[in-house]
């Protein structure tokens, strides 16, 4: 290894990979009409605007967003200010149910049971993705569901969600996770509106 690299190496240690992530905008209700679920309201996409505004001065590697409608919509409002991103839309990040990774908490029925193992996978198949993909010192954004970003902090850490204290989530909240190479990670920021004024929490 020359003198280089065993510096790169010695860097790395002391920078972690910080992932911003931000719940998309109010939806309305869901009337089942499309698979990719309902789009913002009017109070979402004013949302939107105002989390836009906030990320509008920081420089992001990557963009990563699920593929469902409130969450797309969300990234477009973003991406306004952030054009010249690679953006990967995943459904690995779709929120396919509402409920958290504790069934010894939820009396779960079997299909639920059979969703929650399934996000699981999927959240986990991003954990490794981000990981092999992005190099410490990099900020990637992701925007996604509130029960997406209270799994899958824990699992970024190597924990167990069901065993994490459970979040609570705004819409268009910023919460932001260091990632350390050495497989910790450290919660920077959850769950912070302050771009929002009251009435626009939700």
């Amino acid at each position: 290894m020359t003198k280089i690299e065993n510096k790169n190496k010695e860097i790395a240690k002391d920078v972690p990979l910080t992932v911003v992530f931000v719940r998309h905008g109010e939806a309305c209700k869901d009337d089942g009409a499309t698979d990719l679920g309902p789009a913002l309201s009017s109070l979402g996409e004013q949302q939107a605007a105002r989390v836009a505004k906030r990320l509008s001065e920081e420089t992001f590697n990557h963009i990563y967003s699920s593929d469902l409608a409130r969450a797309w919509q969300t990234t477009q409002f973003i991406l306004k200010y952030q054009g010249h991103l690679l953006w990967t839309v995943s459904s690995d990040l779709r929120e396919v149910s509402h409920h958290h990774f504790a069934p010894g908490h939820v009396p779960l029925i079997m299909s639920a049971r059979k969703n929650v193992r399934e996000e699981r996978l999927a959240l986990e198949r991003f954990v490794d993705l981000v990981r092999r993909t992005h190099v410490p010192g990099e900020k990637i954004l992701v925007v996604c569901h509130g029960n997406v970003i209270r799994s899958i902090v824990p699992l970024f850490a190597g924990r167990r969600p069901e065993k994490a204290v459970m979040m609570d989530i705004n819409n268009t909240a910023v919460t932001i996770l260091d990632v350390w190479a050495s497989g910790e990670a450290v919660l920077r920021l959850a769950n912070c509106t302050t771009h929002l004024i009251p009435k626009q929490i939700t």
